[in-house]
This record gives C-alpha cells, sequence and structure tokens, in this order.
C-alpha cells in the first residue's frame, strides 16, 4: 500500500513537472520571431482558429485541477473566463490602430486582477513548494493573445541577451540603489540590513526564480503592453512624461504589499494601510525598468534589471 501510494506521488510529481517544461517551453519559443509567424499564418485568419492554443491551455488546466483534485464548477468557470474573454475583447479590437483601447486595457486587468485578486484556483506546479501555476498559464496566454490574435507588432518578447541588456541594466541598478534605494529605504526604515545571510551559492537560483516569475511577468504586462500601449495612444505626448506615468502605475500596483512603514487611510468605516515607502520606491524602479526598455526595444533589459533589484533587497536586505 504504502509503496503504491509512493508511486502515485512520484508519477504526480513527475507529471507536474513535464507539465511545468512544457509551459516555460511554449512561452520561450514565443520570443522567436519565426515562430510567432508561424502561429499567426496558421492561427490568425478566424476567430475559431484563433481561439484553438487557448483551448489547449484550458484543458492543461482542468487537466491539472482534476489531478489535484481541486476541480470545481467555479474553478472551471473562471479559468474558461480567464482565457477567452481576453483573446474575445483583443480579437475585436483587430481593426483599431496599435494603442491603447478599452478593450486592451480591460484584457489587461483580466489577466493581472484575477491573479492578483485570486480570482483563479490557487494552485502551484509543482503543488508542493513550486510557483503559482495561473501565472505561467497568464504568461502563455498573454503573450499569444496580444501578438496572434491582437497582432501587436512588437510588446519587446525576446530572450536571447544582448550588450545594451547587460549595460543598462548594470547602470541603472547601480543609479537606482545609489541614489534611491539605500538613502529611501534607510531613511523611512523601509530596509535594514539583515543578519542571516542566506549560503552564497543560492544567489543566482534567486536570481533566475525572480526573473522568470517576477520580473518577466511584470515587465511584460507594464512596459510590454502598458507602456508601450500608451506610448502609442498617446504618441505626440513626451515619451518621459508617458514614462512618468507608466511608472506610477506600476508603483501604486504594488499598494496591496505588506512591508511597512503604512500609512493608514479610513474608508466605509475601514482601515486600510498603504505601503507608501514601497510605493515610492517601486515608481522610482518603474522609471528605470521603462528607461531600460525605451532605450533596448526589449522587455528582456527591465526583467534582467527587475531580477537584480529584487535580488539584491532579498540577499542582502529581507530576513524572511
Amino acid at each position: 500500500m504504502h509503496l503504491l501510494q509512493a508511486d502515485q506521488v512520484s508519477g504526480s510529481l513527475l507529471f507536474s513537472l513535464l507539465l511545468f517544461g512544457f509551459l516555460i517551453f511554449t512561452l520561450v519559443s514565443m520570443a522567436d520571431p519565426s515562430v510567432i509567424d508561424s502561429l499567426q499564418r496558421r492561427f490568425g485568419n478566424n476567430i475559431l482558429s484563433a481561439l484553438i492554443p487557448l483551448t489547449g491551455l484550458f484543458v492543461i488546466t482542468i487537466g491539472y485541477l482534476i489531478l489535484l483534485n481541486r476541480l470545481t464548477i467555479i474553478g472551471v468557470t473562471t479559468s474558461f473566463l480567464y482565457l477567452y474573454t481576453p483573446a474575445l475583447l483583443l480579437w475585436y479590437d483587430r481593426k483599431y490602430d496599435q494603442l491603447m483601447t478599452w478593450n486592451n486595457l480591460t484584457a489587461i486587468l483580466i489577466v493581472w486582477l484575477f491573479i492578483e485578486l485570486n480570482l483563479v484556483p490557487n494552485v502551484s506546479i509543482p503543488k508542493d513548494g513550486g510557483v503559482l501555476f495561473f501565472l505561467l498559464i497568464a504568461l502563455n496566454s498573454i503573450v499569444y493573445s496580444f501578438l496572434i490574435i491582437r497582432r501587436l507588432d512588437s510588446i519587446g518578447f525576446r530572450l536571447q541577451p544582448n550588450k545594451d541588456d547587460w549595460k543598462y541594466s548594470c547602470i541603472y541598478l547601480g543609479l537606482f540603489i545609489a541614489f534611491f534605494a539605500i538613502p529611501i529605504g534607510f531613511l523611512t526604515n523601509f530596509i535594514n540590513q539583515t543578519t542571516e545571510w542566506m549560503p552564497l551559492w543560492q544567489f543566482p537560483i534567486i536570481l533566475l526564480g525572480i526573473f522568470l516569475f517576477t520580473g518577466l511577468p511584470e515587465e511584460l504586462l507594464f512596459r510590454g503592453l502598458i507602456h508601450n500601449l500608451l506610448a502609442k495612444r498617446f504618441s505626440k505626448t513626451s515619451p518621459l512624461l508617458i514614462l512618468f506615468f507608466s511608472s506610477i502605475i506600476f508603483g501604486f500596483a504594488h499598494i496591496n504589499n505588506n512591508d511597512p512603514p503604512f500609512i493608514y487611510i479610513h474608508l466605509f468605516g475601514n482601515e486600510f494601510p498603504i505601503p507608501w515607502a514601497y510605493i515610492i520606491l517601486s515608481s522610482v524602479a518603474g522609471w528605470f525598468y521603462g528607461l531600460a526598455y525605451i532605450r533596448t526595444g526589449s522587455i528582456l533589459a527591465p526583467a534582467i534589471l527587475h531580477a537584480m533589484v529584487d535580488g539584491w533587497w532579498v540577499y542582502f536586505f529581507n530576513p524572511n
């Protein structure tokens, strides 16, 4: 009996790892322009064919929820809405110029807020100690929906770094840390140097994890989509003004963070903590991420920079 249970656990873990690898593979593959061209020719001609890959993601989602014994009617419904609603909004937006519209904005908010507000099933892959399953689904679906269905010229999605990616990542990392993160962080007591050092060998793993599951998703959303579409929408506006507003949006997207110091806002009889120092530092960081995006035309440079900033903070200043 114990051996059978062990086999079942091992089989479940193996399947989770294979599925994890497949979702990473499909995401990485879409960074190749030739793959995007092929997908556009094969699936971009009518709405039914365009939904076929998303149906594949939906089947994968249902299968994984069944594997974890987490399948519910609500889970199926939210998964269905999560995958298909943005795609349909973007399909009917194809006739418009490549700029921010209400359909684009709604699609972005659905992809972001469904995860942020825990409206999709909160499951990890692998089940124990893994990453959020719907994060990988979201990455695949949003890249596919905007590049294949919406047919954006580019969101700067590439994963092969060049000299400029590394150059601007390092320059902006130094400027942000030296002139903003350390002064503001210590003055506000937002950061305190940790006394419990992680083993040095863990640092590259931390950086890779942050890059894949924080830097890349957030830069895809905030720079590749929001900043990019706003810049096209307000093309006659100063690029620095667009950068300012996209940075503020990025900062306030972290309003639900739990890192002090806080200011408290009383609303509807409730008290809401606002992590003001976190918002300020996130906005400033967003400025530098946006500069890296503008300089390179790719989300890769800001994603690398994002991983460096978060990795530096986690390793040197986060006791957890």
